[in-house]
Formats: C-alpha cells, sequence, structure tokens
C-alpha cells in the first residue's frame, strides 16, 4: 500500500498521466483575489526562490492514515531526491529534465517528465505563480501562511498546498491531491536549508547493473 502511496505521490506532484478521478473543478483565484495578498505572496516566492538547498527528514502520511518517513533533499535547479526509509523500497530522484521513480521490491523503473509537473516547479531556479502554475486557494493567520497551486493547462491532475510558518518563513509541510481525489501530507522535520549537498545524490545509478557486476 505505502509503495503504491508513494507512486501516486510522485505522480500527483509530477502528472504524467491523467485519470478519470471524482475531484471538484479547479478554480483559480481571481486577479482582484491576488492582487489583495501580493504582498505575502511575493515574499513567499522570494522565499522559496532563495532555497538553494534543502536536506530533510520528511513523515508521509497516506490517504488511509498510513506513515512513512525518509529524508528529502532539493538542490534547486533541477535536483531532487526522495529516499525511503524502509520497509518501504522507494527511491526517486531528479537530476534535469525527468524523475526516475525506482521500486526496489520490483525491481522497475519508471520515468517521469519535469517540464511540465508541480514538482518541476518546485526546482525551477525561480519560483512564481503565474501563467504556468497558479493559485487556487490562499489562507493567511495565526503566524501560518498555506497556499494552494495546480497546473493551469491540466489543473485536475494534481494540487499541491504549501505550508509555511511565518516570521520567519519556514516551509514546514506539502499536502498533495491526486487526480483520484486523495490527500497525502509530507511534513519536513529537522530540515537543513542552505548546506552543501554530495551532487551524487542526484545521480541515479540503477541498482540491478551493480548487483549484475
Amino acid at each position: 500500500m505505502i509503495k503504491k502511496i508513494a507512486l501516486a505521490l510522485a505522480l500527483a506532484l509530477a502528472p504524467c498521466v491523467s485519470f478519470a478521478g471524482n475531484v471538484k473543478p479547479v478554480v483559480f483565484l481571481a486577479d482582484s483575489e491576488v492582487a489583495k495578498h501580493k504582498k505575502t505572496i511575493t515574499r513567499v516566492q522570494d522565499y522559496l526562490s532563495g532555497l538553494t538547498t534543502i536536506a530533510s527528514e520528511f513523515i508521509q502520511v497516506a490517504p488511509d492514515g498510513k506513515l512513512s518517513s525518509g529524508k528529502f533533499f532539493l538542490e534547486r535547479p533541477g535536483r531532487m531526491r526522495w529516499q525511503y526509509n524502509p520497509p518501504t523500497p522507494i527511491l526517486m530522484v531528479a537530476n534535469g529534465s525527468d524523475m526516475v521513480y525506482y521500486d526496489y521490491e520490483l525491481e522497475q523503473i519508471s520515468h517521469i517528465p519535469m517540464d511540465s509537473t508541480l514538482i518541476g516547479f518546485l526546482a525551477q531556479e525561480k519560483i512564481r505563480f503565474d501563467n504556468n502554475v497558479g493559485i487556487i486557494s490562499f489562507k493567511e493567520g495565526a503566524g501560518t501562511i498555506r497556499i494552494g497551486v495546480a497546473q493551469r493547462s491540466k489543473p485536475t491532475d494534481g494540487q499541491l498546498v504549501l505550508e509555511l510558518s511565518d516570521k520567519p518563513l519556514l516551509i514546514r509541510n506539502m499536502v498533495v491531491t491526486d487526480a483520484n481525489g486523495q490527500v497525502t501530507t509530507v511534513s519536513l522535520n529537522n530540515a537543513n536549508f542552505g548546506a552543501k549537498i554530495d551532487k551524487n545524490l542526484f545521480d541515479f545509478r540503477d541498482p540491478r547493473q551493480r548487483r549484475i557486476r
């Protein structure tokens, strides 16, 4: 079950297939509504754009409540690694144009394009809520900011809510809704921002080839 959720998370963040899910229509915030929160939205954009690297532990809560954990690494632009702890046999690595999803148990590799995805949006050199990725929800209060986004070209493929604490700004959680309306929450714990990360972590090395040798 956890493996399916991990793949669903990857596809929700990086949707490469359209599903016929029973989800509510996605409505983007009107320009007038966005303008009301322009100052905060600009602060969040600048904050996210200024995050050169993230090295963090994470806890993932699946739609059925089951927990999994692992380590998350981000080096912008374009590099990302989701490394699940046992017993979840999953690794997801991005270094440029594709995210590689590897299932250790099945020994299967999947390639998920990054250039038209929400996960690709987070790994961009500059983060902007614009004509490609738009805001569908915004809430600010009690020291917390929540911004929901979706791709304008295919809004039902997946939605992402970024949860940040304020003063100072600090990203805490990512809430993903997949094309079927299933919600997965990923919480970042013990995050280290701006630390140097070994670039080898973003190079996928096929475990099957090493075993054959």
